[in-house]
């Protein structure tokens, strides 16, 4: 453990976490949106598009907090690529349950669940390791957990779209891709977190 001077600020941490319990909130929501009946879609689409408001208030307030602050347990570039990639994972997640409901995807597949149940994971153990940042040497079992989820991730959606090519109508080939994209890409937005505390780790070792 690197010896400080003086203590470093907790809050850029705090606003990581928060940053990764909202990510999970969105999750939470993308799975009660999956069985919804069409009266109850409309008031989840709008509590996505708050989770994703708030995504964005707590990257700019830790973007404020960075300019501000001289103490942090880590270099400010990692604390930000941190919260940008987090902020990213939310509005990927939202455009996913907007895809669901504007372009009315129908008989969607199992294999969105299990996206969705690996993306709760991952979300947790991220919100985890942020909360463990001060204690690199905590970190390494989560960070090899979150590559893993992230591999398993990747398989699901490859069968995901052996699946969807499956599909006699080009137009629901069309719809399915784009969820199943959608969903890819907030898969890849926690790997990319896990890849950076791979890094963070390295360097703090």
């Amino acid at each position: 453990m690197k010896f400080r001077l003086f203590p470093a600020e907790t809050r850029g941490l705090e606003l990581l976490q928060q940053l990764g319990t909202t990510v999970r909130q969105c999750v939470e929501t993308l799975s009660e949106l999956l069985g919804a009946p069409a009266d109850d879609q409309d008031g989840l689409i709008r509590e996505l598009e708050r989770f994703e408001q708030q995504a964005t208030d707590l990257h700019h307030a830790l973007l404020a907090h960075l300019r501000t602050s001289y103490v942090n347990p880590l270099p400010r570039e990692d604390l930000y690529t941190f919260s940008r990639l987090l902020n990213d994972a939310v509005g990927e997640l939202a455009g996913a349950g907007d895809l669901m409901v504007t372009t009315s995807v129908a008989g969607i597949s199992r294999r969105a669940a299990e996206q969705l149940e690996m993306l709760g994971r991952q979300s947790e153990m991220t919100t985890e390791a942020l909360g463990k940042l001060q204690r690199p040497d905590d970190l390494e079992d989560v960070w090899i957990q979150m590559i893993r989820l992230g591999r398993r991730a990747r398989r699901t959606h490859r069968a995901w779209l052996g699946e969807i090519a499956e599909l006699s109508k080009a137009s629901s080939i069309l719809r399915h891709q784009a969820v199943a994209e959608q969903l890819r890409a907030a898969v890849e937005a926690l790997r990319a977190v896990a890849d950076h505390l791979g890094r963070v780790l390295v360097k703090e070792s």
